[in-house]
């Protein structure tokens, strides 16, 4: 951003999959909480960059995770894991900011990088670039 400059930047939350892995029910939603603040982080940031194009999924699903209850005022979540391994289950894309409505609909996750790209050069191509 200081060199006024478009840029790209990848976050990964890792150790999701990690602990989903090991079917570890608290370091599961640990991990997501921590992903959740990164994002809101972001989305803060895209306040004020309203240019910005935010694009979140994962690259597979695993462990089979089933939420069962939850009490979020009590910090308390049951669930259960149907397998230590990745799934077939389809993941999500969410996007929000400039140029999310080009990931709308049922695609391909290895459509993806093409989306991000084409996304990329429309937002450099408004600018001039």
């Amino acid at each position: 951003e200081k060199g006024g400059r478009p840029f790209f930047l990848m976050v990964e939350g890792s150790q999701i999959d990690t602990a989903a892995h090991g079917n570890d029910l608290n370091g599961t939603v640990a991990e997501v909480l921590d992903f959740d603040r990164a994002l809101g982080v972001v989305l803060r940031w895209m306040q004020n960059h309203p240019d910005t194009l935010l694009v979140v999924t994962a690259d597979h699903q695993t462990g089979g995770l089933s939420l069962h209850d939850a009490d979020a005022a009590a910090g308390r979540v049951s669930g259960s894991f149907s397998t230590p391994q990745h799934t077939g289950l389809a993941v999500p894309v969410y996007a929000a900011g400039a140029g999310a409505q080009a990931f709308a609909g049922v695609y391909d996750n290895r459509d993806l990088p093409a989306k991000i790209l084409s996304a990329c050069r429309a937002g450099g191509e408004e600018e001039g670039e």
